[in-house]
């Protein structure tokens, strides 16, 4: 009989959850209902999602993150002394030499640049066996181009320099930009050495107006016998080449546009030649206020006239050393196709200094994560 009547409320006890579960259901069909053919009520969940996203991003953006956030930046700087006491280094180019150059499988041409300080903005040399340790090479006294004699603080100043490798001569060439605001005029100069330490005198290479032909960013390579260099001047990039080095052909424009953001202004570039044809990467702009939180940005070009939609690659980091812009890089690719990439960084501090990134996809590079 106990058993009966336990069975009877068992019983029961079913029967109430299918009721309460078909209620369930049916008040769920007609919410939907209402749901979807209420406006107010979607925006309402709209809202909600926008506004939980816009946490994330703020967290993500303004916050104090790790560094595993932000992959593709450089940890810290590298450490680089120009022989002098000056770390704050900006405007690199390296060469790689796979079996060395005088000892040596990586130089650096580059201008130290404290807090944006002109007079130190003179082309110096470092070298490296691992791209983490980087030296003066012994017997070398920085810079190879000294303060110019007429210096004028934002009018008359050293910039820009480039390493070239003349691979038939088996001879290193620094170019370098001097401008004189003064007089209105520019003009790129060029040193030579036989074995990266000694570097003979100066020599004119291109004379131009300031403000009618200027030669921003020279990136130079020495290809079969002949001398390739792209500049820019009014945010256009031109190219122009020569057989000695000396003597350049009429300038050609290179058309350069960026995906998604067609307002861009190319300011300062490099170009290396690889397995793809002509690789180019560059900082741009919106506007001149902005010049100084410049993102990366790469192309590359089969025939060195019709360049892909350039696509960033490199931010500023928002929290680390390089929070505030990047500015003029440099890059190389290995025999393996590893690119290297050593970029230009300020701080919100106006403090400067080059990083390091690398990886075998351009567009998903590895900041290195030195010490």
């Amino acid at each position: 009989m106990k058993n009966d009547v336990v069975l009877k409320y068992k019983r029961i006890i079913i029967v109430l959850i299918i009721v309460i579960v078909c209620l369930c259901s049916c008040f769920g069909i007609i919410l939907y209902k209402h749901i979807s053919n209420d406006e107010d009520v979607h925006n309402m969940f709209n809202n909600l999602i926008n506004r939980r996203n816009n946490n994330i991003n703020k967290k993500l953006f303004d916050s104090n993150i790790s560094y595993d956030e932000q992959v593709h930046n450089s940890f810290k700087p590298l450490h680089i002394d120009d022989g002098n006491g000056v770390i704050q280094g900006t405007h690199p180019k390296v060469l790689y030499f796979k079996d060395g150059f005088n000892g040596y499988k990586y130089y650096m041409v580059y201008t130290p640049y404290p807090y944006g300080n002109d007079k130190y903005e003179n082309p110096s040399i470092v070298v490296s066996n691992d791209m983490i340790n980087w030296s003066v090479p012994e017997g070398l006294k920085n810079p190879i181009a000294n303060v110019p004699s007429n210096y004028k603080s934002g009018k008359v100043y050293n910039s820009d320099p480039h390493l070239v490798y003349n691979s038939d001569l088996n001879i290193l060439e620094c170019y370098y930009r001097f401008v004189d605001d003064t007089k209105n005029i520019v003009i790129i100069y060029r040193l030579k050495s036989k074995d990266g330490v000694n570097w003979n005198k100066k020599e004119e290479i291109l004379k131009g107006n300031r403000f009618k032909k200027d030669y921003l960013s020279p990136s130079i390579i020495y290809d079969n016998g002949v001398y390739k260099m792209w500049y820019v001047f009014k945010n256009k990039v031109y190219y122009i080449e020569s057989n000695d080095g000396v003597n350049y052909s009429n300038p050609r424009v290179i058309n350069i546009k960026y995906y998604a953001q067609e307002k861009l202004k190319t300011w300062h570039i490099d170009v290396i030649k690889s397995d793809l044809g002509y690789e180019m990467i560059m900082v741009a702009y919106n506007d001149w206020k902005s010049r100084k939180v410049m993102s990366l940005y790469y192309t590359v070009s089969s025939d060195n006239k019709n360049y892909m939609n350039a696509v960033s690659i490199i931010r500023p980091s928002n929290v680390s050393w390089d929070n505030r812009g990047l500015y003029r890089s440099s890059f190389i690719k290995d025999e393996n196709g590893v690119y290297y990439v050593f970029y230009s960084g300020i701080s919100k501090k106006a403090v400067r200094g080059i990083g390091l990134s690398y990886g075998s996809n351009i567009n998903n590079l590895i900041g290195s994560k030195t010490k």
